[in-house]
Order: C-alpha cells, then sequence, then structure tokens
C-alpha cells in the first residue's frame, strides 16, 4: 500500500534535513506503529506521503512515494486514498460545525447527498461522538476536536489512514475509546492505518509491526512476535517534586461559586477552589469537563457570569473584571495549542516577548533562549512555526514563564511530548518550583498526578467531584474517577 524510497525532506530555513535517506514499505491492512523522539521526522514523513510537504508547506523533497503502487503529483489527487488526521486537528478544519465538517471532503468529491448523510453518522458513530453531531466546532474541547477530525478523515474511505499523535489531548477513558476504535478499523483490513506516536504503550498491544525513527532515519523495525518488539517501548521516567519539597503557604487563587455557560449549556457549575502558595495542581477531569475554562477564567482570559474569582490581589467578579494584562504581570499561561500564543518571529522574540513587554529583568529571559538552544539544537533565530509541535511547547513554557510570574497557569502541557522531552518539562516545572512558583497544571495523566503534584482538582460535567491533597487519593478512587480498569 505505501512503497516510500530514499525519502529526503529538508525545510527551506534549515541546515540540515527533516528525514533523510527514508526507506519503509507498508502492506494492505498492515496497522504500523511509528514512533521516534520530538522533532524525529515522523510528521514530517507522514505529511510528504501525504503530499501536505512540499505543496503546503515548502520543502526541498526526492525520492519516491508511491500509494497503492502510483506516484501521485499533488495533494488533491492523492487525497482519494490517503487521509491524515494531523496533530493539531485545528490546522486540517475547513468549516464551522461537526456535520459540515465531516461532510466536507465527501461533498468536495460530489458524492450523493445521501451516502453522505449516512457517511456522516456512521464516522462519528466510530468515533463515539454521535452527541457532537449538531455542535460547532468552536465550542468543543480539544479531545472532542481530535474525535471529529478522526471521523471527517474517516468519512474520505481512505486506503491508508494516517493519525498523527490521535490520543495527545484525550484522557484515559477516551484514549481507551480511540484506541478500541483504531483496533475495529484494523481488523476490517479494508485499509492500513499508521499511527505516530509518543505514547505508543496504547496501541503496542493492537499494532502488527513498530518503526522507530530518529533524527530523520529509520532506526529499528520489527513486527509482532519479533524479539524486542514490546521493548520498543521506553518506559517514561518520571521526576518528583520531593526532591525540592512540598509546601504550602498563603492562598493564590481563590474561586467562589463560580457559575459558567454558553448557548444555555452549563459549563461550570458552583466551582469553589482555594490554591495555596507553593502548590503543584493536577486539574483533572473528561475531555469537556470544564477543565480548560476553568484555567481561562483564573488567567482572567473570561470573566465570570457568577461567582467570584481572586487571584494574588487580583479581584474578579461579574460587572468588575481584572484585566488580563494587569494579570499577566502575575500569572504566566500555556495554552493548549502551542500555536495559539505564538506571534514573534524568532524563538528569542517569542522567549523574551513578555519580559521585555513587562520591563522584568532579562537575566531569567536570557537564560532560557540559551537553555532551549542547547537542548533542541535550534538556532535562536528560527521561526517558531517552523518548530514541531513539541518544540513549539517547550518554547511556550519558557515564554510564560520567565517574566517572573508567581503562578503559572499550563493546559496540556505534555501533549505531543516524548518520555524524555516530557521529562525535559517536568524538569523545568521542578525547577520554576524551586524558585517559589505556584502551578496549575490540566493533566489527563493520573501517574503524573500522583508522582509529581501536591494536589488534585477533578471536575465532572462541570462540577467538582474531589479535591483534596494527592497523597489522600487512593487507587480505587483513582479508577472510579477515570472509570478505568487501570491508571
Amino acid at each position: 500500500m505505501l512503497e516510500v524510497h530514499d525519502l529526503r525532506v529538508r525545510y527551506l530555513n534549515r541546515s540540515k534535513p527533516a528525514v533523510s535517506g527514508l526507506r519503509m514499505s507498508v502492506g494492505l491492512g498492515e496497522f504500523v506503529l511509528l514512533m521516534g523522539g520530538s522533532a524525529s521526522g515522523k510528521s514530517t514523513a507522514m505529511q510528504t506521503v501525504c503530499g501536505f510537504i512540499p505543496e503546503i508547506t515548502p520543502a526541498e523533497v526526492s525520492g519516491r512515494v508511491a500509494i497503492d503502487g502510483k506516484v501521485y503529483d499533488d495533494a488533491t489527487e492523492a487525497s482519494n486514498v490517503v487521509s491524515m488526521v494531523q496533530q493539531d486537528p485545528e490546522t486540517q478544519f475547513c468549516t464551522e460545525t461537526v456535520e459540515d465538517e465531516i461532510a466536507f471532503g465527501p461533498e468536495n468529491f460530489n458524492i450523493p447527498s445521501g451516502e453522505i448523510r449516512r457517511t456522516v453518522d456512521s464516522s462519528l458513530a466510530s468515533v463515539r461522538g454521535t452527541h457532537l453531531l449538531e455542535r460547532r466546532l468552536s465550542t468543543l474541547s480539544g479531545g472532542e476536536k481530535q474525535k471529529v477530525a478522526i471521523a471527517s478523515m474517516l468519512a474520505m474511505k481512505p486506503k491508508l489512514l494516517i493519525l498523527d499523535e490521535p490520543t495527545s489531548n484525550l484522557d484515559p477513558k477516551a484514549v481507551s475509546e480511540i484506541v478500541d476504535v483504531v483496533d475495529g478499523l484494523r481488523r476490517r483490513k479494508e485499509m492500513s492505518i499508521i499511527v505516530v506516536e509518543h505514547r505508543p504503550e496504547s496501541f503496542m498491544g493492537i499494532a502488527s509491526r513498530a518503526i522507530m525513527m530518529e533524527m530523520g532515519r529509520l532506526l529499528e523495525d520489527r513486527r509482532r512476535g519479533e524479539d524486542g518488539f514490546m521493548g520498543m517501548v521506553a518506559p517514561a521516567v518520571g521526576l518528583s517534586l520531593a526532591e525540592v519539597g512540598r509546601r504550602a503557604g498563603p492562598s493564590v487563587v481563590d474561586v467562589r461559586r463560580l457559575d459558567f455557560g454558553i448557548g444555555g449549556a452549563h459549563i461550570l457549575r458552583d466551582v469553589n477552589l482555594t490554591v495555596h502558595e507553593g502548590a503543584v495542581v493536577a486539574l483533572m477531569g473528561e475531555n469537556g469537563s470544564g477543565k480548560t475554562t476553568l484555567l481561562k477564567h483564573i488567567a482572567g482570559l473570561i470573566p465570570p457570569q457568577s461567582g467570584e474569582i481572586e487571584v494574588l490581589g487580583h479581584v474578579t467578579r461579574a460587572g468588575a473584571k481584572a484585566e488580563p494584562w494587569s494579570l499577566g504581570r502575575d500569572v504566566g499561561f500555556v495554552f493548549q495549542n502551542p500555536n495559539h500564543q505564538i506571534f514573534e518571529k524568532t524563538v528569542e522574540r517569542e522567549i523574551r516577548f513578555a519580559t521585555e513587554n513587562y520591563g522584568a529583568e532579562p537575566g531569567e529571559a536570557a537564560e532560557a533562549v540559551d537553555e532551549f538552544e542547547a537542548s533542541e539544537g535550534v538556532r535562536r533565530f528560527v521561526h517558531p512555526h517552523c518548530l514541531s509541535f513539541g518544540q513549539k511547547r517547550r518554547v511556550n513554557i519558557r515564554s510564560a514563564s520567565s517574566h517572573g510570574p508567581r503562578l503559572l497557569l499550563l493546559d496540556e502541557p505534555f501533549a505531543g511530548q516524548d518520555s524524555r522531552n516530557a521529562n525535559s518539562i517536568r524538569k523545568v516545572l521542578t525547577d520554576l518550583h524551586a524558585r517559589g512558583k505556584t502551578i496549575i497544571v490540566v493533566t489527563h495523566d493520573p501517574r503524573f498526578a500522583r508522582s509529581f503534584c501536591t494536589d488534585a482538582l477533578f471536575l465532572k460535567n462541570g462540577r467538582v467531584v474531589m479535591s483534596g491533597k494527592v497523597t489522600d487519593v487512593d487507587e480505587d478512587e483513582w479508577r472510579t474517577l477515570f472509570e478505568v480498569d487501570a491508571v
């Protein structure tokens, strides 16, 4: 189904190729797990297979890519046989509603309307998303957007389906659902499937083959049953805040009876929360439970409809809000989508922006630029939008924290990160905590919460169903909260 021969891809602003001499083949009906560290070339290789590179993203490309025995000249022609769900689902949305988005591809190929109706319904059902049919895309959570993106590609009925980090924004229950969906597609043997994943352990049980890339090259290729197949998944090594100690000081955040809704739908219901200085809080819950909305309220980006929020002396209530620019001096915010807060033309300018904007001491920002350049192997003058998804995330964290805020809010900072880079982020957070920062992290990973955080807050349908010290939550309660067998 797929033949890649001596593929080489170099972005126009880079001296080194992102993919160098890649050779691989995928058979009909095969399910391949494509692994590798951040910036190893996985996504670049798959975008080239689809024709997005160089047609949409300029790059020098050489080598041969054949799908179902044919070399395609452009992405439009190739879309008849290959569909790709990109790492950031928002980048591929073309419409405003869920129904229109899933129907968009078949409509462009003049499929009869009755068949499109059936395709929309079956595609949404495949991702357990029938309840989303009448929603607007702008109202969906990150995980819900991922489900819609997958459904929109299934609607094209491809022979080759590529999923780039399909579980990166999903809670444990939703991850299990997506794995079941992919497993169902795999069992039909109607298409070949390639899953690009930083969390491959979720798919190792159903993959027929695993390929590892490193620095743009194929490093390892093993089939199920071969020695070392399961060993290709390296266990994540966590860092614990035990190194710097767990402490609690005076109140930093107080949320009192907060309510918020959109179009008659309640997003937050009577939320009460207190965060003490020095705490590291895991803000958890299923996709669509209100985590991001609560975080944006604390940052002053959304004014409360009722209730009151006090953050480091800044008070916000209905009719009297604290300005985000004022809160931003004391509060750093890392969005779920790294592209939503990148607007400078170089990595260095991006990291230094808040420091210069607030007239803060430049030392910490300068150090952050040096650290990023050294750890990522990326020069400081490179445009941030030329970075990988994971690298953008790590720029975001440095940019949001280097002007000296006392409170740091992070929305899914580990999405799109391999274990090595996830540990790098943990190290950054550990250092920030050691400097006296209070941290609130939206996460779907209970293992991170239990090993790294001091406190946990769990939302369900916009309500707080659990709040307290992580050490007070036992194993059975974690399972109940996530509605999964193991966490």
